[in-house]
């Protein structure tokens, strides 16, 4: 990694937030997230409440949409301790 890339990690402030899963379709997992920032639209604002959401999508998706979990808007990265939050959702 170069020093740039440790210092933009270091120093990033998170400018919202994407719930990001995975499609489970005929044996395949496909990876997606909402809102859709690279298209325009506003992130999450807070932690808080893309895990809100996170979890509301979880019960209405059971089987489809696997591996849920909240990541920086910014660079896509998952949030501190997203593993022991992440929403298996099978």
């Amino acid at each position: 990694m170069k020093m740039a890339d440790a210092l933009k990690t270091i120093n990033r402030t998170d400018n919202g937030f994407v719930v990001m899963f995975e499609w489970a379709e005929n044996g395949l997992l496909r990876n997606d997230y909402f809102p859709d920032v690279r298209s325009g639209e506003e992130p999450i604002p807070t932690e808080e409440e893309a895990w809100r959401l996170a979890y509301a999508f979880a019960k209405k998706t059971g089987g489809k949409c696997i591996y849920i979990f909240v990541a920086s808007a910014t660079d896509f990265s998952p949030v501190y301790q997203y593993r022991e939050k992440m929403i298996v959702n099978r």
